[in-house]
């Protein structure tokens, strides 16, 4: 056999062969895991994209019953970093898991850098159970304010070659944070009403840190029996609530009943959007609009 037609034959294999696997560039992004939509926002804003997020629970499902696919604990599995909340249901449930998946990779309880508000207690007759904490803790700017320089912290730490860009982005992120926290904090003394009705409690931190009162339908994951709704109803029918917010991941047929009996307008809300910032813009004109 001729040399041309030999080498012809080991150059079709080789291609064939490497045709099978998938191109590797050397642009590959570095992997952050992060537990919801908002904090990829964080990350993405932080690291001006140069990092490839993964979150565990896509925008429009609930984090307190998610399963995370095989995929996501791939990628999971793949991180060099893992920004968590902290007391979401999926993360309670595979937390023991996160040291076999990825042992080297750095887990940052955000949750711990915060002064967290536990539920009422549960009374069971013979016993009583301790409130459970409340996971929502980016729904508050004063709460975000903290955090960012966590986040900065251990991306710089991860990633020194990126040192420039993300310390140039967190002067401008903070700053806008600054903002929205400095307008939540005045908008309280210009309000004639500081009570607002939710189906799920998601703006527990924002209540808390900015003087208003949320009163919400869901407690603990349980829709009201037939006897609470009726509470529920003349609650905001005493206390005048103008408006309830209600989330696309919650069957709201409670809250349209507790609207219908009160005159209370259903409002939708999307606290695990990405674009937090936008949101938290939204929801400052919802407050203005209906609580004046």
């Amino acid at each position: 056999m001729s040399k041309s037609p030999l080498i012809f034959f080991l150059a079709v294999i080789v291609i064939a062969i490497t045709g099978c696997r998938p191109a590797v560039t050397d642009d590959e992004k570095p992997v952050v895991s992060v537990s919801i939509e908002p904090l990829k926002f964080f990350v993405d804003e932080l690291s001006g994209e140069m990092l490839e997020v993964n979150v565990m629970v896509p925008s429009g499902a609930s984090h307190a019953t998610y399963s995370p696919t095989t995929g996501q604990l791939q990628k999971l599995s793949d991180s060099d970093i893992y920004f968590r909340i902290g007391h979401l249901g999926y993360e309670e449930a595979f937390l023991h898991r996160l040291a076999e998946l990825s042992p080297d990779m750095q887990v940052y309880n955000l949750s711990d850098e915060v002064e967290l508000i536990r539920g009422e207690p549960l009374d069971h007759g013979d016993h009583v159970h301790e409130g459970g904490i409340d996971p929502h803790i980016w729904m508050s700017p004063g709460v975000i304010r903290h955090l960012l320089p966590v986040m900065r912290d251990a991306i710089l730490d991860e990633y020194p070659e990126l040192g420039e860009t993300v310390r140039a982005n967190y002067q401008d992120l903070y700053s806008r944070v600054s903002d929205l926290h400095n307008r939540w904090q005045a908008l309280s003394g210009q309000l004639s009403h500081d009570t607002f009705m939710i189906f799920h409690p998601a703006l527990t931190y924002l209540a808390r840190d900015y003087g208003f009162t949320q009163v919400p339908v869901e407690r603990d994951g349980k829709e009201p029996s037939p006897a609470t709704l009726r509470r529920i109803i003349d609650k905001a029918r005493t206390r005048d609530i103008p408006v309830i917010f209600i989330q696309q991941e919650f069957d709201v047929r409670s809250a349209q009943l507790i609207s219908e009996e009160s005159g209370a307008e259903l409002v939708q809300i999307n606290p695990l959007a990405y674009s937090w910032h936008e949101e938290m813009e939204h929801l400052l004109e919802i407050f203005k609009n209906y609580l004046q």
